[in-house]
């Protein structure tokens, strides 16, 4: 392994980074251990690629940014052992009469490729790829070791013959065809696993991006080996078929900590149906910055967090990522002179200098409990991961108004119905008022694929749609924002089309990048409400949801499909995932 001042000197001969800029560097690698590529990425001076390029470049070897894991031979690539290939973030992409081609992160690994040439006994060419890159490959080439020869159907199955893991001497494939849903759904930034029984096989489906896909099939007679292995892995009652069951899974994959939520219910064939939610617990945070906020909003909210007490309530369903925007506020103020608890259920981040505390009903410790718990803690923030009952919501009014700030989850369609809920929980309508600051609603819709997006000329029933056609757009402008909803030197643009012509708008198509779909990742819409005295007034009267949002939107509030509007005419993404996602609005001065 090369001396990492000279590494160093590499990456500085090549523009990655300066010489001013390594000193730091340096004294935290001689007092941590930790190599050097990895510190450049963690301070943000470099990326994983401009790292591999300067030394491919040093090398004189070309640099690849992907490799086409289908060319890959198994049988080739796993003469190495696995463990071997990602620490040396090694492998063997071809073999030839001549010679044998490799893949590497790092070219100066000399041992690694000396190994090779002594394995197969011909001369080694390298080729250099990222370190993400590698492991992924690695990962893919031997996945599809594990799960080539893949659970067989047996034409003469009958339902009676289903395999028992106990009596099974087929465990191995079993084992290894669990494990490979679990690499794959890594892999494919799979959020959930479903494993359903159906008349005569297994059926395995992917959610990635909010959209569920067909993954995997094997023949029914596998189902009770499955389900009894995921059992096992998740510490449940392998012999309890009739009841449903919670667990949960701890694994490391490809280097990343992945905790996994395991739920079985019964099912009318004979066999239970399994769903496991994958929560990446080494996923890199996101900054408030990150969110795609728009720019008013973001300053608003960023504004809110600063706040030394009150209630920011954030408000969606299940899987909209209230819990990523939350970590997100409390990343942007976690500092060394702030004291931040959370009570959560369960830990999906571990976020350093936060002290977080995970809910367990079972032996009492709930949300309630826990915030009591907080108050003599000598707390200046709070989160609470969700507000579900009278007794939290009391304690986070207590909390409040006792001058903390809380941050917590809300189950309502939109913002304003936050303050409804809390008023049906039997909160006095008063105390709601002077404690609840703000309150955040979001969804969450898909991305499109930058590389195959197609543009086309939108027509009036796009604009109708988005409610940004020429009446809706004059409503916006001819509103006077209240000063709860301006940023001095933020300018704020409402949403709309004004012309001339109609605008260019962008639809999902299919590439190789995105396997077909059209579509890569998802991206938040927003609508923040903040309470000001017009709203204020109608809280105290216990208004309904909708005359709330209407004095909101009349003071500045942007609305869910507004802020998709927004995103859909920045060609983010598209009129049917905002129109999926969100609800009609009425006119502003209905």
């Amino acid at each position: 392994m090369i001396e990492q001042r000279a590494l160093g000197n590499i990456l500085v001969r090549h523009g990655v980074v300066t010489a001013e800029g390594l000193e730091p560097l340096f004294l935290q690698q001689r007092e941590k251990g930790t190599p050097l590529p990895e510190l450049l990425v963690q301070s943000r001076l470099a990326t994983e690629s401009d790292v591999a390029r300067a030394l491919a470049a040093e090398c004189g070897l070309s640099f690849v940014e992907r490799i086409d894991v289908a060319l890959v031979s198994p049988q080739l690539a796993t003469r190495l052992p696995i463990g071997y290939c990602k620490s040396h973030k090694i492998l063997v992409v071809a073999e030839r009469d001549d010679g044998v081609d490799v893949l590497s992160a790092d070219p100066l690994d000399t041992a690694a490729l000396d190994d090779v040439r002594a394995t197969f006994g011909k001369p080694v060419s390298t080729v250099v790829g990222a370190p993400e890159m590698v492991v992924d490959a690695i990962n893919r080439v031997f996945e599809k070791q594990d799960t080539q020869s893949e659970l067989e159907t047996d034409d003469k199955f009958d339902a009676n013959d289903e395999i028992d893991i106990l009596e099974s001497d087929e465990d191995a494939p079993i084992i290894r065809w669990v494990n490979g849903l679990f690499f794959s759904a890594v892999k494919e930034r799979a959020s959930d696993i479903h494993i359903e029984p159906e008349e005569k096989e297994v059926l395995v489906r992917y959610r990635i991006d909010g959209e569920l896909y067909v993954a995997r099939r094997a023949s029914r007679q596998f189902m009770s080996s499955v389900v009894a292995r995921v059992k096992i892995m998740a510490g449940l009652n392998i012999a309890e078929k009739r009841l449903p069951q919670d667990g949960r899974i701890s694994l490391r994959i490809a280097g990343r900590s992945i905790d996994i939520r395991v739920s079985t219910i019964p099912t009318s064939r004979d066999a239970e149906r399994i769903v496991m939610r994958l929560l990446h617990k080494t996923n890199v945070l996101l900054d408030l910055t990150d969110l795609g906020f728009s720019s008013r909003d973001y300053h608003l909210m960023s504004a809110l967090i600063e706040r030394p007490d009150g209630i920011i309530l954030v408000t969606g369903p299940t899987g909209s990522g209230k819990t990523t925007t939350l970590y997100a506020c409390l990343n942007k103020i976690n500092r060394p002179n702030v004291n931040i608890l959370t009570a959560e259920d369960p830990v999906e981040y571990e976020i350093q200098g936060i002290h977080q505390v995970p809910v367990q009903a079972k032996i009492g410790l709930t949300f309630a409990s826990a915030l009591r718990a907080f108050l003599r803690q000598d707390p200046d923030v709070i989160m609470v991961g969700e507000i579900r009952d009278k007794e939290t919501a009391e304690i986070a009014i207590h909390a409040s108004l006792t001058g903390h700030l809380v941050l917590s989850t809300i189950h309502t369609n939109d913002a304003p119905g936050a303050v409804t809920r809390l008023v049906e929980m039997e909160m006095e309508p008063f105390l709601v008022r002077s404690t609840v600051i703000g309150i955040l609603a979001q969804r969450l819709v898909r991305v499109l694929c930058k590389a195959c997006k197609e543009p086309y000329e939108a027509s009036e029933w796009d604009l109708r749609q988005l409610a940004i056609d020429p009446e809706r757009t004059r409503r916006r402008d001819a509103r006077r924002l209240s000063p709860r909803y301006t940023v001095p030197g933020v300018p704020y643009d409402p949403v709309g089309w004004r012309g001339p012509g109609m605008p260019i708008l962008h639809r999902a198509r299919g590439c190789e990048k995105c396997d077909g779909k059209g579509f890569s990742g998802r991206l938040g819409i927003y609508e923040l409400l903040v309470m000001d005295d017009a709203v204020g007034s109608l809280v105290l009267s216990s208004s309904d949801a909708q005359s709330i949002k209407r004095a909101a939107q009349g003071q500045g509030m942007d609305t869910l499909r507004d802020d998709g509007a927004r995103k859909v005419l920045e060609g983010k993404t598209t009129v049917e995932e905002v129109v999926a996602a969100t609800q009609e609005d009425f006119l502003i001065d209905e």
